[in-house]
C-alpha cells in the first residue's frame, strides 16, 4: 500500500476509534432513594453525585442496561397509608437516556412492582408484582407490557439466567422460589425456601443459587439443578438478640428498618463478583458487610458500614462493593481486597437499591 494511503487509513481509523470512545457512554453508579422520591447517578471515578433525578414516587428498584445508554427505575405509587409506603397497589416502571437523563417512556402499573429482572440481550423487562396474581414483561423498547405470566401474591425478588431461559422469582407470602421458562411463562420448579425470601444471586459456573430469608443471620446455598439444599452458611453471630420494636405504629413504620420493622429484614443485600470469587453479605441487623471467598464460604472478615444496610453491588471488575444505608442517607464503598470501607456518599433519603448502568 502506498505511503499516504497508509497514513489516510490509520488516520481514519484513529477518528472512528475516536468517536466510538466518545459515543461510549459512561458507567454511572445509579441510587434510588425511596423517601425522597428520587434517583441519585453518581461518577466511581470521583465517587461523586453529578446529578439527582426526581421521580414523585417512592422508588423501590434500579437497573442498567447491557450497552449502559439506557436505565431504569422502579417505583411505587403514594397511596399515604398509615402501615407505610410500601402498602400500595400501583406503581410505575420507567426508563431514562444514560447520557442526557431524559426521561425515555414511563408506564404505569396495576400492581406494586419489586426487584425487577431484563433479559440479557436487554429486550425484556420482567416486573414482579408483590400484590397481584401475575407477572409482567415489558418491551423495553417503549414500556408496553407484551405477556401477563400467572404468579401469586408476594413475588418480591428476581434473577435472569446468564442465557436469559430461566428466570428466578423469590416470593416472601409463600416462602418459595419460583423457577419460569422465559419462552413460555410456565413455572417449571418451585423450591420450598421455608421463609420470606429476599436477594437471589444464580452462581451458574457452580450449578448453584443463594439467597437470604427474611428472618435468617445469614444465606443458603441451593443447587440449581433440582432446587436441592446443600448448606446454610451462618453470619457472625449477633452480641445480643434482636429486641422487639416499641413506641408508636407510624414511629416505627416510618423510621425503622431492619429486623424492628415489617418485614422483617435481619438481612438484605447479596452479590458475587462477576469473576465469582468474592460474595458479599448485607447485614441490615448489624449495620456490616460480610466478605467471603468462593468456592468455600471462608469468612475474609466483616466491613462496619452505614445504618440498616439493604443492597450491595459490585463493579465490573470485582474491586470494590457498593453498600446502601437508609438510616444514614449513604452508600459505603468497599474495598474488597483490603476488606475495609474507602469511601461513604452522601445520596437521597432512605437509599436501597444500587446498580451500575452498564449491566
Amino acid at each position: 500500500m502506498p505511503r499516504t494511503l497508509l497514513l489516510s487509513a490509520c488516520l481514519l481509523q484513529s477518528l472512528c476509534a475516536a468517536a466510538l470512545a466518545a459515543e461510549a457512554p459512561r458507567n454511572w453508579l445509579i441510587v434510588e432513594s425511596p423517601h425522597s422520591q428520587d434517583v441519585q447517578v453518581i461518577d466511581p471515578k470521583t465517587r461523586e453525585v453529578v446529578r439527582s433525578i426526581p421521580i414523585g414516587e417512592h422508588t423501590d428498584d434500579v437497573m442498567g442496561s447491557p450497552d449502559g445508554r439506557v436505565f431504569y427505575v422502579g417505583a411505587q405509587d403514594d397511596m399515604r397509608s398509615p402501615f407505610g409506603y410500601q402498602n400500595n397497589e400501583s406503581g410505575k416502571v420507567m426508563a431514562f437516556d444514560s447520557q442526557s437523563f431524559e426521561t425515555l417512556w414511563s408506564v404505569a402499573l396495576d400492581g406494586s412492582p419489586n426487584h425487577m429482572s431484563r433479559s440479557p440481550d436487554g429486550k425484556r423487562i420482567y416486573v414482579p408484582l408483590y400484590t397481584r396474581q401475575w407477572l409482567v414483561v415489558l418491551d423495553a423498547k417503549d414500556g408496553s407490557i407484551t405477556n401477563w405470566w400467572p404468579a401469586t401474591i408476594g413475588n418480591h425478588a428476581t434473577e435472569i439466567s446468564a442465557d436469559g431461559t430461566r428466570l428466578y422469582v423469590g416470593n416472601m407470602v409463600t416462602d418459595a422460589i419460583y423457577v419460569y421458562d422465559t419462552a413460555t411463562g410456565k413455572v417449571v420448579m418451585s423450591i420450598d425456601a421455608g421463609e420470606s425470601v429476599r436477594p437471589i444471586v444464580l452462581d451458574e459456573p457452580r450449578g448453584l443459587l443463594y439467597y437470604q430469608l427474611s428472618r435468617l443471620h445469614g444465606f443458603e446455598v441451593r443447587r440449581l439443578a433440582d432446587g436441592s439444599f446443600v448448606r446454610r452458611v451462618e453470619l457472625p453471630a449477633l452480641p445480643k438478640p434482636v429486641a422487639a420494636p416499641g413506641g408508636a405504629l407510624a414511629e416505627r413504620l416510618a423510621n425503622l428498618e431492619g429486623a424492628s420493622a415489617w418485614p422483617y429484614t435481619y438481612n438484605h443485600g447479596l452479590a458475587m463478583t462477576r469473576d465469582g470469587r468474592h460474595l458479599v453479605a448485607v447485614a441490615t441487623v448489624a449495620n456490616y458487610a460480610a466478605i467471603y471467598s468462593l468456592p468455600d464460604f471462608a469468612l475474609k472478615g466483616t466491613v462496619p458500614v452505614g445504618g440498616s444496610p439493604n443492597w450491595v453491588a459490585f463493579d465490573p471488575e470485582g474491586r470494590f462493593a457498593y453498600v446502601s444505608n437508609p438510616k444514614d442517607d449513604s452508600v459505603s464503598v468497599i474495598d474488597i481486597a483490603a476488606v475495609r470501607e474507602v469511601a461513604r456518599i452522601k445520596v437521597g433519603k432512605g437509599p436501597k437499591r444500587v446498580a451500575f448502568s452498564v449491566e
